[in-house]
């Protein structure tokens, strides 16, 4: 069964030999784990990554119709489950600080008074949000869905989502004010 194309073994696995599913799997893990690794830089991750992998291409075994296509079917896969874990080590990064956990007593008066006065304005207006929109702005901005994620785990259109989206920033916008935008002091700055 070693000397059978991987085409021959797909068709093979899909008519219940497991066998050929671990020489498949064996034949294609290597590529796998150094792709996921070269993106991960975690053997361990990768390892993990490929598992999942090939299992999601198990579960669909019979909606693959182009045996032909099983290369690029794992490789997506890997880059699936790759962006996955991607996504969760940025969110880890992602530190939302509540006001009252500030330090008072640090050095940096002002700056620390400064960032403790926007902490406070922006939390105080996403509290003033409907529970929908709150949830909407944690997805988003703390945990990085896209609004196109959000829309699918929430059951609702793209368009709603996105105006959703648009109404809330909007809302958000007018309670922080000026002072605490980026963009807009750096219009003032500009401007002088």
């Amino acid at each position: 069964m070693n000397d059978k194309s991987y085409i021959e073994l797909l068709e093979i696995v899909k008519s219940g030999d497991m066998r050929a599913w671990t020489i498949l799997q064996n034949r294609f893990s290597n590529f796998a784990t150094k792709f996921a690794a070269k993106i991960l830089k975690d053997e361990d991750l990768s390892q993990d990554v490929v598992q999942e992998s090939f299992w999601d291409l198990y579960q669909n075994l019979e909606k693959i119709n182009t045996p032909a296509a099983f290369p690029s079917l794992l490789k997506r896969a890997v880059i699936k489950h790759v962006d996955r874990i991607l996504r969760k080590k940025e969110s880890q990064n992602l530190i939302f600080v509540d006001p009252n956990q500030m330090d008072q007593n640090s050095e940096e008066l002002h700056s620390s008074f400064l960032e403790k006065e926007c902490y406070e304005t922006i939390f105080e207006n996403v509290q003033k949000l409907d529970p929908a929109d709150q949830k909407l702005i944690e997805l988003h901005y703390y945990q990085n869905y896209s609004l196109v994620e959000i829309s699918k785990s929430e059951g609702k259109t793209l368009s709603f989502i996105k105006k959703r989206h648009t109404r809330v920033k909007r809302i958000l916008r007018t309670g922080i004010g000026e002072t605490f935008r980026p963009e807009a002091n750096s219009t003032f700055m500009m401007a002088a």
